[in-house]
């Protein structure tokens, strides 16, 4: 939109002739020598001819064509020009003519038209009027200029119109005003002087359907416009404007809002309702129909149905609303027209009103629903006089169009008629039902909806993934009394196949694809009668690629920013090595095992998603169908350690675990903590381990001490597991006694104990603890037996030693508790030493023999003949045990008397000393 004062048009002008007047200054300063190509002539900007002044013709670029584009021509006398002339387009702003726009265009090698595109928007600003001319360069010579022509851009529209009305006032329901067929006029005012029309439409929400845009032209540049317009409706109405300028833009819209007052009378009728048929009333029955004045003064009521139907006029003498009793002539949509009279003999508008008389026939019978092959029954009752027949056709859903095939049932004599109807096809809506009276003529068509089931088999399909390997399909329908079943494979019509169907109206088929790539099949099913079912079908890929399987990178999952491996194993035999492309690289060549399998380790070059296709390669070069096997890579911490386990020792522990299954694991990092809070960090608590084992002992545990392991995984790139497993072991307390400290050989001591929870003191009950004998004067400790503790923690053996020894309960080899060992219990052992008598009396001047053994054995050894003299026991002799442990004494008293003797044992490193009973005889 450009507006121009009078001065201003003026200044263009005076500015036009200056530029005229001194066309030399405007291009090069030395231009070619003169030739013989003559200026371009015929010259028209954006199709229009030249315009020799300014301002030219107003253009909006974007109403030109798609490319938005001014675009200027010209023609020229090419008799004479060379192989490849150019046209020389000088552009420029009328208001700064020392500084043109050049734009240079090959000409046609057998054109004679100069032709440019103004496309750059920078250089075609609103608002200016520029000037253009254009001369022809062939070689080093040039035309002369042409002529000078102008024009405007006006690339805006500019602000709305207004709109008056003095016949229909903006306002609302209150305000209403005029009639239904009661022109008048509309004033359309622009705030621009740029305006030369304008558009607009009258809508009204009674009519909306019937809204259209009309064009009017203003009194004068920038001015004012009327149209006289009649409303064919009554209510609310809207006027919605446009200005228009000279380059063709349109303004922002206007909405001006008004109310039509209604001077038609309202018509009602429950009979005859306007929106659906009453079925209880028909050709000649007479209904009521309500006719209401919407004007004062109305008097009467002027009505009449079209069609030749019958008219009347009836009064009003009361109230507002006479009722008139109608009964219409034909059958079919038809309206009924009314208008008021008032008492000043004014005659109003009419009310249309259309309602339809329906004399088609009563349907009953079976509901609506189908299944294709099966029938309905319907039973056919006229609604019309001397039926004697019933025609009916079949609607359809598509909107394609079909023949209509028209079917005839002769009816009874009472005018009634049976349908039986059996769905041979789907994709209907209902049927369409008429009667036929004796002469002929038709009833409205009785529409009585269907809807089908088509039927469609439902079909399963296991294996047929792979080429070679059958595909068995199963097929079943909801219709009834199947035959068999069509089935056509790949598309092909020679491959079409019939299998006739089960007992129970399946069927049951294999195929087995025989080349890799898309399969598919279509199926129907069939009847006796030839019915078909609506077609099923599926679609699938049978491969001879390789499976491609890999736990680092799993199908559909995410894998870690690492290495990993991938495995192949082909599905056709014969593979001798694989191809692989990562993310539609070239393909990459890696030999098959003697298995014929593959292995790929990758290390993904950044994390992403990841695309392999790989193929199996067999030795005469032929190739398998790619596989894809597609995957993401992230910068994921590496798994944790998996099945820790940990057992308690004494003074240590023997940790082990399961390394995950990953190739870059750099360490595994186990670390302690005293108590039960594991150790936060891989620095954090006592190191334990570190390395790329699978277990470990910590040594150095302190007894009684309840430890806390955690253990992490550190990768290559030195990311750590986020989980990070521990285990613990609770300290215990072990304790011995014993019932006795020492015994004699044979005999048998109870060794006690007791374990317990350092922490708490609560006994640990049904806990395997060894009981360790060490013989004294000795280091080494033998296993004695193992006891389980009872509920209260206790523990007792009984055990008849050989030597003295040194008892302790040893409590290890537990996952939940870390191992202890109780202080020492030494129980001492007596030798035992029988003795006998070869006589109890002998005479003086005889001997006696006391002689035994000692247990155990102890070959070698001394041993002790003790005789009691005056209360105290006097050692008289000794012997040296035997090789089997025996030994003899002789005695020869010298004097008469009683005799008592014993034999001892002297203590030695691992056994107490041993004395034998006492022995007495008498000398006499």
């Amino acid at each position: 939109m450009k507006l121009f004062s009078g001065a201003g048009r003026r200044a263009v002008s005076l500015v036009t002739a200056a530029v005229l007047g001194c066309a030399a200054a405007v291009g090069p300063a030395v231009g070619p020598a003169a030739a013989a190509v003559p200026a371009p002539t015929g010259l028209t900007t954006a199709g229009q001819p030249c315009a020799t002044a300014a301002p030219g013709p107003y253009l909006s670029p974007a109403r030109l064509n798609d490319a938005h584009a001014v675009v200027l021509r010209g023609t020229f006398d090419r008799t004479g020009a060379g192989a490849a002339p150019r046209a020389d387009f000088q552009v420029w702003d009328v208001a700064d003519p020392a500084h043109p726009q050049q734009w240079l265009r090959d000409v046609g090698e057998r054109s004679d038209e100069v032709y440019v595109q103004l496309e750059d928007p920078s250089k075609q600003l609103d608002g200016v009027t520029y000037a253009w001319r254009v001369r022809v360069l062939d070689g080093a010579d040039a035309s002369p200029w042409s002529g000078t022509c102008h024009f405007t851009v006006d690339r805006t529209g500019g602000p709305e119109p207004t709109v008056t009305s003095a016949d229909y006032p903006a306002g609302d329901w209150d305000r209403a005003s005029g009639a239904v067929d009661t022109p008048g006029n509309f004033t359309f005012t622009s705030a621009s002087d740029d305006t030369v029309s304008y558009r607009y439409r009258f809508y009204s929400s009674e009519l909306s359907d019937e809204a259209t845009w009309e064009t009017v032209d203003a009194e004068r540049l920038g001015g004012p416009a009327t149209v006289r317009w009649a409303p064919r409706a009554a209510g609310y109405h809207s006027l919605r404007a446009y200005a228009v300028d000279r380059a063709g833009n349109s303004s922002s819209y206007l909405d001006y809002y008004f109310v039509v007052r209604e001077t038609r009378p309202a018509v009602y009728s429950a009979a005859y309702h306007d929106l659906s048929p009453n079925l209880d009333y028909n050709v000649g029955v007479p209904g009521a129909f309500d006719f209401t004045a919407t004007v004062a003064d109305t008097v009467s009521f002027v009505w009449r149905i079209d069609g030749g139907g019958p008219s009347g006029t009836v009064p009003l003498t009361s109230g507002r609303t006479v009722t008139v009793l109608i009964a219409p002539t034909h059958a079919g949509r038809q309206t009924l027209y009314v208008h008021s009279v008032t008492r000043d003999g004014t005659v109003h508008p009419d009310r249309a009103y259309s309602f339809v008389v329906d004399n088609g026939p009563t349907v009953t019978g079976d509901p609506g629903t189908v299944t294709v092959g099966s029938s309905l029954r319907f039973r056919l009752t006229p609604r019309a006089p001397e039926v004697t027949a019933y025609v009916y056709w079949s609607e359809y859903l598509s909107l394609e169009e079909r023949p209509v095939t028209k079917v005839t049932v002769p009816a009874r004599a009472d005018g009634t008629a049976d349908l039986t109807w059996t769905a041979t096809e789907f994709g209907l809506r209902g049927l369409r039902i008429q009667s036929r009276s004796a002469d002929g003529t038709l009833s409205e068509p009785r529409f009585h909806g269907i809807t089908v089931d088509g039927a469609m088999p439902t079909l399963t399909r296991t294996g047929g993934d792979v080429v070679g390997t059958p595909a068995t399909f199963r097929a079943s329908t909801r219709m009834a009394n199947v035959t068999d079943y069509v089935v056509v494979f790949n598309g092909a019509e020679a491959s079409k196949r019939t299998y006739r169907a089960a007992v129970d109206g399946s069927v049951t088929f294999a195929y087995t694809p025989t080349t890799p790539g898309f399969n598919s099949l279509s199926i129907v099913a069939r009847n006796a009668a030839g019915v078909q079912t609506e077609r099923a079908g599926e679609a699938w890929s049978a491969t001879n690629g390789p499976l491609i399987s890999s736990t680092h990178f799993p199908l559909n999952g995410t894998g870690r920013l690492a290495p990993g491996v991938f495995t192949f194993h082909p599905r056709v035999p014969g593979a001798t090595a694989y191809e692989y492309s990562v993310n539609w690289s070239p393909y990459t060549r890696i030999a098959a095992r003697t298995d014929e399998s593959g292995t790929l380790t990758w290390t993904p070059p950044a994390a992403g998603e990841y695309l392999l296709n790989v193929r199996s390669v067999k030795a005469d070069g032929t190739r398998s169908m790619s596989v894809g096997y597609g995957f993401t890579v992230a910068a994921l911490p590496p798994p944790p350690v998996t099945a820790l386990k940990a057992i308690g020792g004494v003074g240590s522990a023997a940790l082990s675990w399961t390394l995950p299954a990953i190739l870059d694991v750099d360490q595994v990092i186990v670390r302690r903590a005293t108590g039960t809070t594991a150790p936060s960090s891989p620095t954090s608590g006592t190191a334990v381990y570190a390395g790329t084992g699978r277990s470990v002992t910590a040594t150095g545990l302190a007894s009684g001490s309840t430890y806390t392991f955690r253990f992490w995984v550190r990768d290559r790139g030195g990311r750590y597991s986020t989980v990070a497993p521990s285990v613990r072991l609770t300290g215990t307390r072990t304790t011995v006694g014993s019932n006795v400290t020492a015994l004699a050989y044979g005999s048998a001591v109870t060794v006690t104990g007791k374990l317990v929870r350092a922490d708490t003191g609560a006994a640990i009950g049904g806990a395997a603890v060894q009981l360790y004998g060490r013989r004294k004067g000795t280091t080494t400790w033998t296993l004695i037996a193992t006891a389980t503790s009872n509920s209260s923690g206790n523990l007792a053996y009984s055990h008849k030693p050989s030597w003295s020894l040194d008892y302790k309960w040893v409590y290890r080899n537990s996952t939940s508790y870390q191992g202890s060992e109780s202080t020492l219990r030494t129980v001492g052992v007596k030798t035992t030493i029988s003795v006998s008598l070869s006589r109890t009396s002998v005479a003086l001047g005889g001997s006696v023999t006391l002689s035994g053994k000692v247990s155990p054995s102890h070959a070698g050894k001394y041993v002790y003949l003790q005789r009691y003299v005056n209360g105290r026991w006097t050692t008289v002799a000794n012997r040296t045990l035997s090789s089997t442990s025996t030994y003899s004494f002789a005695v020869k008293p010298s004097a008469r008397g009683t005799y008592t003797y014993r034999v001892h044992k002297p203590a030695d490193t691992d056994h107490l000393a041993g004395y034998s009973v006492t022995r007495a005889f008498k000398v006499t």
